[in-house]
């Protein structure tokens, strides 16, 4: 019988209905482990030579490490950018990288010899401004890998991560640097979100103690505990975790 490539419309529905990008990414990563035998993914949106991770997920320990190693050091020398950049503005792409394709030593092994993946998929869409990307990682022959089906897959897979952003842009600004934060920095309590973000804005810790209703020592407090967790010592150091 030949393969419809259809998801389980419940499946498909959950994942398109969620906002967190955790949520969403555990999602993605049960539905794609399910019909393709992925282990791993990672999605990033890239603008002007910037890179932004918007779903990360794995089974496997150190994924917070390949996915930021990834987008700090070794994007360049992937070779899927090629196909991206290739690819008009409206259109998408896939790519197949097998594991003894990268030349980078050091992005071979953290990134395919440790975790044993033979290969990742990518799947893409440039628009004007930006390009998204999504990137499964498996150790399956190829042959035992549903393409059909991680097509169908990823093609609802970008347009939820479309809506997670269309959505975050709709928040109010301090909101938005909030939700990056939390993101890019998943140790920060609440309240040291809070703080951060309008120390961001330009908020002095007066300022910010009215608005929260907290002293101004406590304010401070907080900024340092949050300073400490990203190991930074000054506000400008954060903006890195906000920017597109």
């Amino acid at each position: 019988m030949q393969k419809s490539g259809l998801i389980d419309p419940e499946q498909a529905a959950n994942l398109i209905q969620a906002r967190d990008p955790g949520l969403f990414s555990q999602r993605l990563l049960d539905i794609a482990r399910n019909i393709a035998g992925v282990d791993e993914l990672f999605a990033y949106r890239a603008c002007e030579g910037a890179y932004r991770t918007l779903a990360s997920s794995s089974d496997l320990p150190d994924v917070a490490e390949r996915a930021a190693a990834y987008a700090k050091r070794f994007h360049h020398s992937d070779p899927a950018v090629s196909a991206r950049l290739a690819t008009p503005v409206g259109a998408g792409f896939i790519c197949r990288i097998r594991a003894d394709s990268i030349e980078l030593a050091a992005y071979r092994k953290l990134c395919f010899e440790q975790p044993r993946f033979s290969e990742k998929i990518c799947f893409g869409w440039r628009f004007p401004d930006h390009d998204l990307v999504l990137t499964f990682y498996h150790r399956l022959p190829d042959s035992d890998v549903d393409m059909v089906q991680l097509g169908a897959l990823a093609q609802l897979a970008l347009t939820g991560l479309v809506q997670i952003l269309q959505a975050e842009t709709a928040q109010p600004p301090i909101a938005r640097i909030e939700t990056r934060l939390a993101n890019a920095n998943t140790r920060l309590t609440g309240r040291e979100l809070q703080v951060c973000a309008r120390t961001l804005t330009g908020m002095t810790a007066d300022q910010i103690a009215n608005e929260l209703q907290l002293s101004p020592p406590t304010v401070l407090t907080y900024r340092q505990r949050a300073y400490q967790k990203m190991g930074i010592s000054r506000a400008n150091q954060m903006v890195a975790s906000v920017l597109d």
